[in-house]
């Protein structure tokens, strides 16, 4: 599994990277928490070194898969552990905690996400060509400096562009700190708030004038986020 360790603190947090990164977009944040926090960074497929993947890896399913078999690999069954998803990693995030036999996270947060997919416009295309210009366009407009292949991009947005995790939203019972930027144009404040009307037990942050990318270009108002929310201090 391609996996990064990065911290040493008694705190746990699994942390799912979105549509376009990889798990590498975590590490800004998980080195500015490294004392309180170890968090564990897996790749999907079709990222980092998982790039030897198929179009039926890139589903929502699968990319849960993964997940569970993190949990099963990195977190002890007297352990517990938190959960943390940007943009798509979100609802792969929810997809997860939906599953009522795997190991639950004593606590979720989400970054930059919705609850339904079918209602944003990360892409638009929909011939292959097309659509490959502006996953390459969206790549450098969000700075995303280890960026997934394109192709399995492609796959993925094709695969869950219209799916909704209401349901799922309706079966996580656990704390959930949700962040977003005001001026996110991917992932629109008004469509992050729903989160906090589905979820039973949120606390629901903004990070004023911040687009889609926070937890590389808002890496401090994140931390202070996760220091309040997980009382690290």
């Amino acid at each position: 599994m391609d996996t990064l360790i990065h911290g040493a603190g008694p705190i746990k947090i699994i942390a799912i990277h979105g549509i376009q990164g990889t798990n590498r977009v975590w590490l800004p944040l998980a080195t500015r928490l490294a004392d309180h926090c170890t968090f564990i960074l897996p790749n999907l497929p079709g990222r980092g070194a998982r790039k030897d993947c198929s179009e039926q890896d890139m589903t929502l399913e699968s990319f849960a898969n993964v997940i569970e078999d993190t949990v099963h690999k990195y977190i002890n069954d007297d352990q517990s552990y938190c959960l943390a998803g940007w943009s798509m990693g979100v609802s792969v995030a929810l997809a997860f905690a939906g599953r009522t036999q795997a190991k639950r996270p004593d606590k979720l947060m989400l970054l930059s996400g919705v609850p339904d997919i079918s209602q944003v416009s990360w892409f638009t295309q929909t011939t292959q060509a097309s659509l490959l210009d502006e996953i390459r366009e969206r790549e450098q407009r969000l700075k995303l400096q280890d960026a997934a292949e394109h192709h399995a991009v492609m796959w993925t947005w094709q695969s869950i562009a219209g799916r909704s995790l209401r349901e799922q939203c309706k079966l996580v019972d656990v704390p959930c700190l949700i962040m977003c930027g005001t001026r996110d144009e991917d992932s629109p404040l008004p469509l992050v708030a729903q989160l906090r009307d589905l979820l039973a037990n949120p606390t629901f942050l903004t990070i004023e004038n911040a687009g889609h990318s926070i937890l590389t270009e808002n890496t401090a108002a994140v931390s202070a986020g996760f220091t309040d929310f997980l009382n690290l201090e």
